[in-house]
Order: C-alpha cells, then structure tokens, then sequence
C-alpha cells in the first residue's frame, strides 16, 4: 500500500508519490516544505523567482525567493 503525506499548507492527505518539495530561505535559515501540487503552484505564483533544484526527497524540488512575483522561472536544464 502506497504511503501517504498531509501537505503542510493545506493539509490535504495525498499519495507520497504525489508529494512536491520546495525549499526556500528565511534570514540564514533554509526552509524545506512538503506540499501539493495546487500549493506549489500557488507558492511559485507568489514567489519573485523559481529555479529548479535537487530535492532531499524528490530528486527535484523547487527553489524560490521570497518577494513580489515576477514570475521568473528557470528550468533545471539551464545554467546561469
């Protein structure tokens, strides 16, 4: 039987292989969430920029910054 995951925003219960991992920084301290797909889009929508990087559970997660959305998106396949 598939494991499940509650999203940490929403709450929802959900398939861990439905799972998505973003990571963000607040002062020096780097933030790792848990959430569902409608949140992370949500997130990404309110975030100024989104760029792909490796997951501690997902081997993909998303990286944002914090601020106004700008809605800058950078594949993971892009190198800056």
């Amino acid at each position: 039987m598939d494991q499940t995951f509650s999203c940490e925003r929403c709450g929802r219960e959900l398939s861990r292989r439905r799972l998505k991992e973003v990571v963000y920084e607040e002062g020096r301290h780097r933030i790792r969430e848990l959430l569902c797909a409608n949140c992370l889009d949500q997130v990404m929508n309110e975030s100024s920029r989104v760029r792909g990087v490796v997951g501690t559970i997902r081997a993909a997660a998303a990286h944002i910054d914090r601020g106004p959305a700008g809605g800058e998106r950078v594949s993971m396949g892009q190198r800056g």
